[in-house]
């Protein structure tokens, strides 16, 4: 299949499995177990989406890695989806906030098409390195910011992010405190497509998971994004930062002077 189709496909397959989840039933819902000392939850409702997702991908011939899938994460990096069935699952069993189904199709250890489906606001969101960003099918460009001071960050703190003395904690806060706001959403696919739709202007965080933001970096590059952390993508915690074109050096240069983001 070439990029388009695989696109569509990836497009269709989150707009099905975000309906599923829409669906789903209040037991359905709820909280499954619990992981890393009860800071991440896993609910009925992540299970049945990985299971819609998968077996919707799966028609295409090719593997399907799934944060949901301990024995996919053996899977290389190649010409594989990439798949996050539900980020954000304790907003979507508390009703916090936005959660996302959340796709990508990875090529030589790189996001190179992503789609995502908003499960509050059914807004699907679709592009690539190559193919221009779309929410809706509306074409959408990422922020012209220059300044930080007047900029927004979205981040977040992770099921696996540390505050233990010399983490390096005090580093992020240092980070956080070179931009005019902060906004921490629950979704790192969220928070990135807001980022892609220039409502953000900058998307960085610490100790997270390729499968949280590979389909969002995949769409907020193809709206005009510069990915700049990291510069190779493995399924250890990764350290992240996305920027409009203008921020990449103030964003670079803050990273530098707060020591926030050890690079990968």
């Amino acid at each position: 299949m070439n990029h388009d189709s695989l696109l569509q496909t990836a497009e269709n397959a989150v707009r099905e499995t975000g309906r599923l989840i829409r669906s789903l039933t209040h037991a359905e819902r709820g909280v499954a177990s619990t992981e890393i000392g009860g800071r991440e939850v896993k609910l009925h409702a992540d299970q049945r989406a990985h299971e819609h997702l998968s077996d919707f991908l799966s028609r295409t011939g090719l593997p399907v890695l799934s944060e949901e899938d301990k024995a996919s994460h053996a899977s290389p990096l190649d010409a594989i989806w990439v798949i996050d069935p539900l980020d954000g699952s304790y907003n979507f069993t508390r009703g916090l906030g936005h959660s996302m189904v959340s796709c990508a199709y990875v090529e030589k250890g790189k996001p190179v098409l992503g789609a995502l489906f908003d499960v509050v606001t059914e807004a699907v969101y679709v592009g690539g390195v190559d193919h221009p960003s779309r929410m809706n099918g509306a074409p959408i460009r990422c922020s012209d910011a220059t300044s930080l001071s007047s900029s927004v960050l979205c981040t977040g703190f992770p099921a696996r992010f540390t505050f233990e003395t010399g983490s390096g904690s005090d580093s992020y806060f240092s980070f956080m405190s070179g931009f005019a706001k902060v906004r921490m959403l629950g979704s790192a696919a969220h928070s990135i497509c807001l980022v892609a739709q220039g409502a953000a202007d900058c998307y960085a965080e610490r100790s997270i998971m390729f499968w949280d933001v590979a389909a969002g970096i995949a769409v907020a590059q193809g709206a005009g994004a510069r990915l700049m952390m990291p510069e190779q993508f493995t399924l250890d915690p990764l350290s992240v930062i996305l920027a409009p074109p203008m921020l990449v050096e103030p964003v670079t240069q803050l990273a530098d002077r707060s020591r926030a983001f050890p690079r990968h």
